[in-house]
């Protein structure tokens, strides 16, 4: 007779033992879906001119209140915050596979697939709703080094090493190349391209856009160093068992946080208009902003992994805050797309056109009512006992169809080679 593992309990095989869902990746990445929303709706506002990275210009002193938070505190944070949660979840699906007695090529090619599918996913979502899409650079990251979550940790933390010096270098010259470049032929950007003409033309553009869009993202952001520190962190178990590693979390979040701020406030000055330097000093602000990003992605997460060692050591089960959160982390890809699906719907002028209205304000009270109601969606489906659709496919994707549960005796186990089909964590998009 088999029976189902319970939930928080771990599972031990060939000497390797791996750790259920723990709640802490979940609940931040439900909460890394308020950031995006916040980040990602100015993007639709078309009452001013473009301003800094996805905001307006000028606007109301609520306004430019508004932008200089963003800017300081979710702009370029929240992507690798998602980043890492992303590694940390493939890391997991190592473990567990390897667990369950598959090779390491099979494990490698679990990732691979789960790649691809990540890809096909991203890019219909580039080309149909949004083009500032993060699934499809996360899929080229799992492709181009996802070998390395299967080697050891010397691997693995040399591919740390060298991915950041590389993230710094590609970051800061990208920068001071789009800002050049802005300030001489007063280009829009991104946001410029956000429905700014007909869904049909604009589909088509970016059909032709899409090949290049993973690849500009992964070299003027620190997307893969990030998907990298979450594997060591998921190796190391910080998020798994936050309580045993407190005072690392907390020197995370201190730091992290310190760098993050600071790094972000002379961009947050130039977006709120108090600013107003040349191109080639807005070229480095941006890109100290985007690095030092990186800080303030790690430090939100292990703020939360600080939360849920908090509630385990005075023995609290979670409050209705973070059952929420966590319903949404647990179909965060269902929730990112639903998300991103329902601000195209409310503010795209070939929708309802609401970002014709409004400016920095308006579009974060928009961000926060549709994650609002994302969320409650995910509770919905919670309560319902039902994944995430998307979720559920994505699954079913790369592990197949799940075998009929036998009424006879138990079939023999699969062969090592062969991948778990069923694996127990937290492995999101």
């Amino acid at each position: 007779m088999s029976t189902r593992t319970p939930v928080n309990s771990s599972v031990r095989r060939q000497g390797v033992t791996v750790a259920e869902r723990s709640p802490a990746p979940d609940i931040a990445r439900g909460f890394m879906l308020l950031l995006i929303a916040l980040a990602h709706a100015p993007m639709y506002v078309t009452t001013s001119e473009p301003g800094v990275v996805t905001h307006p210009r000028g606007g109301d002193t609520l306004d430019r209140v508004i932008t200089f938070l963003s800017l300081g505190l979710v702009d370029n944070r929240a992507y690798p915050m998602f980043a890492a949660l992303f590694g940390y979840g493939m890391a997991m699906l190592v473990a567990r596979q390897r667990a369950a007695g598959t090779t390491a090529a099979a494990a490698g090619r679990l990732l691979r697939r789960r790649g691809v599918f990540l890809v096909l996913f991203g890019l219909v979502h580039f080309v149909l709703i949004f083009p500032a899409d993060i699934l499809a650079p996360y899929g080229v990251a799992a492709l181009a080094f996802g070998w390395l979550l299967t080697r050891g940790d010397r691997a693995l933390n040399k591919g740390v090493v060298i991915s950041a010096v590389l993230a710094t270098v590609l970051a800061t010259l990208l920068s001071l190349a789009v800002a050049v470049e802005e300030s001489t032929k007063g280009t829009e950007g991104l946001r410029g391209t956000v429905w700014a003409h007909d869904y049909g033309d604009a589909v088509v553009e970016r059909l032709s856009q899409a090949p290049f869009a993973s690849l500009h993202i992964l070299l003027g952001w620190p997307i893969v160093t990030a998907v990298l520190v979450g594997a060591v962190a998921a190796r190391r178990r910080y998020l798994d068992d936050p309580a045993r590693h407190r005072a690392l979390l907390k020197r995370v979040v201190l730091l992290g946080g310190a760098v993050s701020v600071a790094g972000g406030i002379p961009l947050a000055l130039i977006g709120a208009g108090s600013w107003h330097p040349g191109g080639v000093a807005t070229g480095a602000v941006t890109a100290l902003h985007v690095v030092t990003g990186f800080a303030g992605g790690l430090a939100y997460a292990a703020a939360f992994g600080l939360l849920v060692a908090r509630s385990q050591r005075r023995g609290l089960t979670p409050g209705p805050v973070a059952r929420a959160l966590g319903a949404v982390g647990r179909r965060s890809l269902t929730c990112y797309l639903l998300q991103s699906s329902l601000l195209a719907l409310v503010l795209a002028r070939v929708a309802f056109g609401l970002g014709d209205e409004i400016h920095s304000t308006g579009a974060a009270v928009v961000a926060v009512c549709v994650w609002l109601t994302v969320v409650a969606v995910a509770v919905a489906l919670e309560r319902a006992g039902l994944r995430g659709p998307l979720d559920a496919l994505m699954r079913r994707l790369v592990y197949g169809k799940p075998a009929r549960r036998a009424t006879g005796p138990a079939p023999e186990p699969a062969p090592a080679s062969g991948p778990a089909k069923q694996p127990a964590s937290g492995e999101q998009s």
